[in-house]
């Protein structure tokens, strides 16, 4: 999973300098196929707990690759504004609002209170 995450980050960087909307499509189709295996392996490692469990909105590919956006764009706000702008301050407090609920998410679903999509 964990190179998945890092693939899903060097498209997103990838997709942010690429003008061709043709590449952009590929990028954003092997982000799809990234967020898939993603989903996969959460099938296959996480345990299923339907008895009680909410149904989260969304995969934890899908979470993945919002994570993996968001680093991209906390970084870029660094080489751009510099470290201590507002907008780079503001991107670095959206990456880490992700990882907080990532860290719930994933809380809640190895504790059986919330089950992803797919299981």
């Amino acid at each position: 999973m964990l190179r998945s995450a890092h693939a899903l980050a060097e498209l997103h960087e990838r997709r942010g300098q690429v003008r061709d909307t043709a590449l952009i499509a590929e990028i954003d189709c092997r982000r799809s196929e990234l967020v898939d295996d993603i989903n996969d392996w959460c099938v296959q490692e996480i345990p299923l707990h339907r008895n009680g469990a909410s149904l989260h909105t969304e995969s934890l590919g899908a979470v993945v690759d919002r994570m993996a956006r968001s680093w991209v764009d906390a970084n870029q706000a660094i080489d751009v504004d510099g470290a201590r702008s507002h907008n780079t301050h503001k991107h670095w407090y959206h990456l880490a609002e992700l990882v907080d609920g990532y860290t719930d998410l994933v809380t809640d679903v190895a504790g059986g209170r919330r089950r992803l999509p797919g299981q």
